[in-house]
């Protein structure tokens, strides 16, 4: 038997099986098994670091009895297997001698009986990884030859081609077949001993044909030209500035600042500032954020591809939906999977995510984002007299406790009596993640939104998003630099 033809095993005896000897045993019980191949490659400064591939079959089976959950892992599948994880799941959730202080039950939600297949163009299965391999010599080649300022590059590629069927205890059967690529590239670049890097990636769910389009064309030459460009950057003097930042900035701010924020578990635990704040107004009227990992949105950004931080199905078997966290500055809703849906009393609304088929779901994100309104970018910056205009991410930290947060930007730019003028780097930005959501003072629109993707951590777990929003002004920043 093939690989992907692993998942046959979950047949109607098979399912029938699973639930006469579930019933009336567990509260609730899932199942997730996932079948996947794919490749990884490296090269730095010309030379190939890491060239593998691998084929992996992981399942996991999940029972919850009186508030307490179960949780197996298996790694072989049939028939015999899956029985005895299933006996072996239930026995966990039922361990004696231990209780807890808060028992609930899962909240019965809408089942679906369900194929879905996401086509690529170009099928990763079917390029040679010879084809991979020039690919990443070329990005390396172009990089490395950019400038003679260039010191170091890497390269990376990574590809995955995945199949997954879920089953739960309200009659959900949803199988799911797509790809995924990402390409990242990385440069070093040094003069007069100062050494300066930029780091840029694409990522979706689709073939090679993400690898093709113009933007991951040129992303070696846009990392090696900004790292050069950093090297006559100069760092700014500390202090509160009036702050234009892009759209990747804004994604950063809005996923680390307001998303895990809102992420319901994180609300359970009391580690969210916004535990208690739902109807209250938090932000600026103008002030719209969402989640939505509904697919078809690549088109809105004219890509062959959908985008990284999308799915159908959450990994609980919840369809996914557009979610309003704030809606004109007043806190709706909190993101669910379904735990804290039935603890809070809420519905699930479709962000219970695992990194892999034997992980636990978590309330994740998928693609966060600000709402556009209707400024121009130009206007922005015509009417800042003194000010900083931010762009793109180096990293980030938020604390959910506090909303305290930091940000390290990429690339900055003075502004002064309305206009850019001299480059800066080390440009970090910090203050109250409430405090900023009420000193916005322009919110770009439609034409200025963008968006960027990633791979978010959170319980020792890495989960694809997407973040995004159009450019904003905000008075009052605080901003430090190596001045």
């Amino acid at each position: 038997m093939g690989l992907y033809e692993l998942l046959d095993v979950f047949d109607d005896k098979l399912i029938n099986w699973i639930e006469k000897n579930t019933k009336n045993r567990v509260d609730y019980w899932d199942i997730r098994a996932e079948t996947k191949s794919g490749n990884s490659l490296e090269f730095t400064n010309r030379k190939s670091k890491e060239i593998s591939s691998y084929e992996l079959v992981e399942c996991s089976i999940r029972t919850l009895h009186e508030g307490k959950w179960g949780f197996y892992i298996l790694k072989d599948l049939n028939s015999n297997t899956i029985k005895q994880g299933m006996e072996s799941a239930i026995k966990l959730c039922k361990i004696p001698n231990i209780s807890i202080n808060n028992p609930f039950k899962i909240n019965e939600v809408d089942s679906y009986n369900k194929k879905i297949r996401i086509k690529s163009k170009k099928k990763i299965i079917d390029v040679p990884i010879e084809e991979k391999i020039n690919l990443l010599k070329e990005h390396e080649n172009i990089a490395f030859n950019y400038s003679k300022k260039v010191k170091n590059t890497k390269t990376t590629y990574i590809d995955k081609h995945v199949k997954t069927i879920f089953l739960n205890a309200f009659g959900s059967k949803i199988f799911q077949e797509m790809e995924f690529v990402r390409l990242f590239s990385t440069v070093f670049a040094a003069e007069n001993g100062v050494i300066q890097h930029s780091m840029n990636s694409v990522a979706g769910i689709g073939g090679f044909e993400i690898v093709e389009t113009k933007e991951a064309r040129s992303i070696s030459i846009k990392s090696a030209k900004e790292a050069i460009e950093l090297l006559g950057a100069s760092s700014p003097v500390g202090g509160k500035f009036t702050v234009i930042m892009d759209p990747k900035l804004v994604g950063t701010f809005v996923h680390e600042a307001i998303g895990h924020s809102c992420e319901a578990d994180l609300v359970l635990q009391k580690e969210s500032i916004l535990k208690g704040k739902i109807g209250e107004k938090i932000a600026d009227e103008d002030v719209t954020i969402s989640d939505n990992p509904i697919l078809g949105q690549g088109t809105l950004f004219n890509l062959p591809y959908e985008l990284y931080g999308s799915y159908v199905y959450d990994d609980e078997g919840i369809k996914s939906k557009k979610v309003d966290i704030i809606k004109e500055g007043i806190l709706i809703n909190f993101l669910h999977n379904l735990e804290t849906a039935s603890r809070m009393g809420a519905s699930p609304n479709g962000h219970g995510r695992a990194s892999t088929a034997v992980s636990i779901p978590q309330v994740r994100m998928g693609f966060t984002y600000l709402e556009p309104r209707d400024w121009e970018l130009e206007e922005m910056i015509s009417e800042t007299k003194y000010g900083i205009l931010c762009e793109d991410f180096q990293y980030g930290y938020t604390d959910t406790t506090t909303g305290n947060f930091q940000f390290k930007c990429r690339i900055s730019s003075l502004i002064e009596n309305g206009e850019k003028t001299k480059l800066m780097r080390d440009v970090s930005l910090g203050g109250m993640s409430l405090e900023i959501l009420n000193r916005i003072t322009a919110i770009g629109n439609k034409k200025t939104f963008n968006y960027s993707d990633g791979i978010c951590g959170k319980g020792s777990q890495g989960v694809r998003v997407c973040s995004g929003g159009p450019f904003i002004r905000v008075e009052d920043v605080i901003i430090g630099g190596l001045n």
